[in-house]
């Protein structure tokens, strides 16, 4: 599971870091930086994927698409684009990968001089229980610009298989982070877009040779998903009935159950419900995909990752609420906490969401500490990200919030409690929007 993430120097985040729970929250207004957030997870979770050595065998990686996202005002040649992300098992293992992209104007890169440009170095700190800390490197000694961290480990003879095992544990998840952005139109087939994210390489275990990376193939706006659906109904069928009984625990979907291609056109999908017909020549009701609701789009797409057995170990949903009647958004968010429950692979999905809707802020009243409020620092182009549970602790404090209290939960953690409808207020007023 992943607990924190801390990126620097990416596009408008000179230094952000986020403690991230089951679902995490970032709330803030256009143009404030929650896009490129996830751009940086979605780029470093690519180059890790590049760098597996199951796929590229001989082949060396080399960091590219360096210059175009680094934040404009970092120092020049002094300050890296990075990220560093914590990771934790069950049993409190735990690694802490960095990996720093920088400017390299060294003579000693065995590269060409354009790829030369751009340097790299990694490192990985592995704490096992009851163990001290052990640390690994690459790219420290000699400058580099090659991804090779992973691969080092991979042909470490000396180091123990526990340790090994858990780096490899590690980078597979790192490597399953994928971003999306799902638009009804699309999902429903009714439109097409080339997808923004590198989503062309997975970690997923192949299963048989005609199966597919769903991750993969649903692209960043989820125009893959219709055909993908008959694909799992055919083709994957413990994943199609785990997504059938997923979807069926969204209240507005208990009447789903199945689809399968139209007779008349098998270019066209057809969802079947049961909405209790009573005559025997028909028990169900057919409905093509473009008159489901977007609400049971939206959960379907989410059902289906959750249902792979490997999903996406961290998915991060843009605009959460696009598309969505605010009267569901309740059901949505609900139904996403509960999903991020042990998958039938022991793995426990999380997810990072976004919004600019005070509809999806009131739901995460309970969860203040999940939810990071984004600004932008128009006179540094800079992404301001900060927890709300924080913020609003220091306001309790002032008293400029009167009708809030902080308790402390059994770990002796300070949590805000506040009505949903003064945290609205406290949107819509500017005090935390």
């Amino acid at each position: 599971m992943f607990t924190k993430i801390t990126l620097k120097n990416y596009r408008t985040h000179k230094l952000t870091t986020l403690e991230l729970g089951p679902v995490t929250l970032l709330i803030g207004n256009n143009n404030s930086g929650k896009s490129n957030l996830f751009a940086g997870l979605d780029h470093f979770a690519w180059l890790v994927r590049r760098a597996n050595p199951q796929h590229n065998k001989e082949a060396k990686v080399t960091v590219r698409d360096y210059f175009p996202h680094r934040y404009r005002l970092a120092g020049e040649g002094i300050e890296p684009m990075s990220i560093t992300i914590d990771w934790t098992t069950g049993d409190q293992q735990q690694i802490t990968y960095e990996i720093e992209l920088y400017k390299n104007d060294s003579n000693h890169v065995e590269m060409n001089s354009r790829e030369g440009e751009v340097g790299c170095r990694e490192r990985i700190t592995i704490k096992l229980s009851n163990k001290e800390s052990k640390e690994i490197t690459s790219g420290y000694n000699k400058p580099s610009n090659l991804i090779n961290l992973r691969r080092k480990i991979e042909s470490d003879t000396s180091l123990p298989k526990l340790e090994k095992d858990l780096c490899r544990s590690f980078f597979r998840d790192f490597a399953n982070i994928f971003s999306y952005h799902f638009q009804p139109a699309l999902l429903k087939g009714l439109a097409s877009a080339q997808p923004r994210s590198k989503h062309n390489l997975s970690d997923n275990e192949p299963t048989k040779k005609e199966n597919i990376s769903i991750p993969v193939e649903l692209g960043y706006y989820g125009d893959n998903f219709q055909d993908i659906l008959i694909h799992t109904k055919e083709k994957e069928e413990r994943t199609f009935s785990r997504f059938n009984a997923l979807l069926r625990r969204f209240e507005a979907a208990k009447n789903f159950i199945s689809v399968r291609p139209d007779n008349n056109n098998p270019q066209k999908v057809i969802w079947e419900f049961d909405l209790g017909r009573k005559e025997t020549s028909r028990s169900l009701d057919d409905f093509p995909a473009e008159v489901v609701s977007d609400g049971i789009l939206k959960a379907a797409v989410i059902a289906l990752l959750i249902s792979l057995r490997r999903p996406p170990t961290l998915t991060l949903l843009e605009e959460i609420e696009n598309g969505i009647n605010p009267g569901n958004i309740q059901l949505l968010i609900d139904w996403i906490w509960q999903s991020a429950t042990p998958n039938p692979a022991g793995n426990i999905p999380q997810f990072i969401l976004t919004s600019h809707s005070p509809s999806v802020l009131r739901e995460f009243s309970e969860h203040l500490d999940n939810v990071y409020v984004t600004r932008l620092d128009k006179r540094r182009f800079q992404s301001d990200v900060r927890n709300l549970n924080t913020a609003l602790e220091t306001l309790i404090g002032i008293g400029s919030v009167a009708d809030g209290e902080i308790i402390e939960d059994d770990q002796g953690k300070r949590l805000v409690k506040i009505p949903k409808y003064r945290l609205v207020e406290l949107w819509h007023s500017g005090a935390i929007g």
